[in-house]
């Protein structure tokens, strides 16, 4: 364990609005009562059940058995939701639990346009586009509500995308006309194979995922990338807004596995492709690999990934402190009282 505030008290880190607690009741019923149930598996890259715990719970507070792999270092859950289980958590709790909204919301959509206009000027910037089709053939799995799709949609990529969550699917058709499936990987016929598909914080959410890479690879065109992003664990020194430099915050019942460029790189290679440019945060490009006879020798991250966790715990109370003065110096700096419970009690609201 890392510390004590790793273990399962149900308490949550994040400020939850009304309808995430209301949810994450909801789960913690459903868990109590055991009908979402739980399995204990071998490690989603190396195959070792050999594992370190980290953590027993998640930002929400609910319970979340968190280890690392000791061979390759992968962190991931463990035991973790069966398939069953967390096909039921996505259609019915997901995105109140991680958006707040029991519906889809045109921020929401928004959001995810933004992120495709970032991933296009990305994909754009480091001329993938121009290599893999004059007009890509552009797949999404786990693609919401399609608000990314609908960016390589206004820059006239044919486009399609998959996802399990029906409110969101049935919102992106009606709304904005896009081509959107409900169903998995497994469950859908393509017409033509994919230019470019992407995965953009989906991976870590998927059960068994070297599975997922075979089908990804039997689709994907000759020349076609595989383009993935997800939060990674490395990058969390530099995570001021969205994880406050906390792996705590960053932990979060619906993903299975916490990547780090060196163990997403494990896991793609032995799904047979080749890493052609990524970054800690994470942001990546793959390929089919060149190579029939594939070396699938990879390397343990284990060492590394726990010298930065502990590291980051120790940092983290530094953190606090810093957070605390720079508050105290913006509110000194914007306000002209003198009363010091006042400034007190604004700094604490602040933190």
């Amino acid at each position: 364990m890392l510390g004590k505030r790793y273990e399962n008290n149900g308490k949550a880190t994040l400020k939850l609005n009304a309808i995430q607690k209301k949810v994450k009741r909801k789960i913690d019923l459903k868990v109590r009562q055991k009908i979402y149930q739980f399995e204990s598996v071998l490690c989603g890259i190396c195959n070792n059940n050999e594992f370190e715990k980290l953590a027993k719970k998640d930002r929400y507070g609910l319970y979340m058995p968190v280890v690392i792999c000791k061979r390759c270092g992968l962190i991931q859950t463990n035991p973790r939701m069966t398939q069953d289980s967390y096909n039921r958590f996505y259609n019915e709790e997901y995105r109140s639990l991680y958006v707040g909204e029991r519906t889809p919301t045109q921020e929401f959509f928004l959001y995810e346009y933004q992120k495709g206009k970032r991933i296009y000027s990305f994909l754009e910037r480091t001329k993938i586009l121009n290599k893999v089709s004059s007009n890509p053939f552009v797949l999404e799995v786990g693609c919401g509500a399609g608000g990314i799709l609908h960016y390589f949609k206004k820059k006239l990529c044919r486009v399609q995308g998959i996802d399990i969550g029906k409110e969101y699917i049935e919102y992106g058709k009606e709304k904005f006309g896009l081509d959107l499936v409900v169903g998995t990987l497994s469950e859908v016929v393509f017409d033509k194979s994919p230019d470019i598909v992407i995965y953009s914080d989906v991976i870590e959410h998927i059960l068994f995922p070297k599975e997922e890479l075979k089908r990804i690879k039997g689709i994907l065109s000759d020349r076609g990338v595989l383009y993935i992003e997800l939060p990674g664990v490395k990058n969390l020194y530099n995570s001021y807004t969205s994880y406050s430099r906390d792996f705590l915050r960053f932990l979060q019942n619906a993903h299975i596995y916490h990547f780090t460029l060196t163990t997403l790189n494990n896991l793609l290679k032995i799904g047979g492709f080749q890493l052609i440019l990524g970054d800690e945060t994470i942001k990546s490009i793959f390929k089919k690999s060149e190579t029939k006879d594939l070396d699938l020798k990879f390397k343990n991250d284990y060492n590394a990934v726990m010298k930065f966790l502990y590291s980051l715990e120790k940092f983290r109370r530094l953190y606090k402190f810093q957070k605390f003065f720079q508050n105290l110096k913006n509110f000194l700096t914007k306000s002209k009282t003198k009363d010091l419970k006042q400034i007190v009690k604004s700094i604490r609201s602040t933190i």
